[in-house]
């Protein structure tokens, strides 16, 4: 019997970044020494006090459904985080918690799209963004974007892409995959045209606790009243509390589209998993002092990697990234060079190269819609951070 899915999936590709984590750990299993530039987590353990939670919670027999919406306390302890943190007016009736941001964005997709109403999406993107808007019935819409203009969307460039059927606009700051993250300044002048183009807003905020340089993060949301009427704001606790496996993000956003995105998960996923969710609650209210330390550690690995990176052949790195753990290098002067009778035509075909020669994996820069870069993760050890990169600097060499 044939089997026949529909055209919808048919258009959706896998994710990438966990495609090149897969193939890294089938090749490590054959005994290759391989060095995964791959994977966006840390490379920490959950804090030890977040484990304890949940070990407590377990103990206490905290295993039963809980509302789809999200543990009461959890929710409550969100609101406050976005209150004092973000400025924005969150309550606990306007927040979801999600089985991470990727669930909270696809949800909210789903919830605010009709069929062929276009998603604008900045490039480079996260690879989830374009399949995401294609699973909820849109069509996504790729800016372009200058590299020697931080990769940031400015009004100008986002005005000649607004048409009739534009309903949402996604925006990350700060970025995977460049680390670029927009000033207050930055994003008050996208939001005044924003606004005036009756826009909705998907704020994927996932990184802003990891920044640097004295870099403040600003939440779209809390520029004005009329801002925060037309915006999602997305965030989990992956990334800052190095949960990525626990699966916990939420969305905070105006009351009607929460109780949409509610119904859909309550026909899906329905609550997130009990335990996960006392974590998140301990992740929030405990200890916060890892990440100043961590946060050191990814500032120096970031300096050491970029000075590597620049004194390798034929590659550039336009900027220091504001923010997230990730390098988005350039290989344009890489373009058309060879390696054993075949010639390097973008990012994927370069990503092999590396891999076969270096044991480097990466993700390719086409995967987030700019085919003339790569990124790499420096969120790992030092030691391997140093031996991948000089690993790849020693198999550059050998392009003609």
């Amino acid at each position: 019997m044939r089997i026949v899915v529909n055209k919808r999936i048919q258009s959706v590709n896998e994710s990438a970044t966990l495609a090149v984590k897969e193939k890294a750990d089938r090749l490590k299993a054959l005994g290759r020494k391989i060095f995964n530039f791959g994977p966006g987590e840390p490379d920490i353990d959950t804090p030890q006090h977040i484990k304890d939670a949940a070990i407590r919670a377990l103990e206490m027999g905290k295993t039963k459904y809980l509302p789809v919406l999200g543990l009461p306390e959890l929710r409550d302890a969100i609101a406050n985080k976005l209150k004092s943190e973000n400025h924005l007016n969150a309550t606990a009736s306007s927040v979801i918690v999600c089985n991470g941001g990727k669930q909270a964005i696809f949800e909210a997709l789903d919830v605010i799209l009709e069929p062929g109403d276009e998603v604008i999406i900045p490039t480079p993107y996260w690879v989830s963004y374009p399949e995401m808007v294609r699973l909820a019935g849109g069509s996504p819409v790729i800016l372009p974007s200058d590299p020697n203009a931080g990769y940031k969307l400015t009004p100008e460039v986002l005005t000649k892409y607004i048409t009739k059927k534009s309903k949402v606009i996604i925006i990350n700051t700060p970025s995977n995959p460049t680390g670029a993250a927009y000033s207050r300044k930055e994003l008050e002048a996208l939001a005044e045209l924003i606004l005036k183009s009756g826009l909705y807003v998907i704020s994927d905020e996932v990184y802003e606790k990891i920044i640097y340089d004295n870099f403040q993060h600003t939440s779209i949301a809390a520029l004005s009243p009329e801002m925060e009427s037309r915006t999602i704001t997305i965030n989990a606790f992956s990334k800052t509390y190095s949960m990525t496996g626990w699966r916990a993000g939420y969305a905070y956003a105006p009351k009607e589209i929460i109780a949409a995105m509610g119904r859909h998960q309550s026909q899906t996923t329905s609550n997130v998993c009990s335990i996960t969710q006392y974590a998140a609650l301990s992740a929030l209210s405990g200890d916060h002092t890892f990440l100043e330390k961590l946060l050191v550690n990814y500032k120096h690995r970031r300096d050491l990697a970029s000075q590597i990176v620049k004194s390798c052949p034929g590659l550039t790195l336009p900027f220091l990234p504001d923010g997230a753990f990730f390098l988005f290098i350039r290989i344009e002067s890489l373009i058309g060079r060879k390696w054993q009778n075949r010639i390097i035509n973008g990012s994927r075909d370069l990503s092999e190269f590396l891999l076969d020669e270096a044991g480097v994996a990466l993700v390719p820069g086409l995967e987030f819609g700019d085919d003339s870069a790569f990124r790499i993760s420096y969120a790992m050890a030092e030691d391997q951070l140093v031996a991948g990169l000089m690993a790849m600097k020693e198999s550059l060499n050998k392009l003609s």
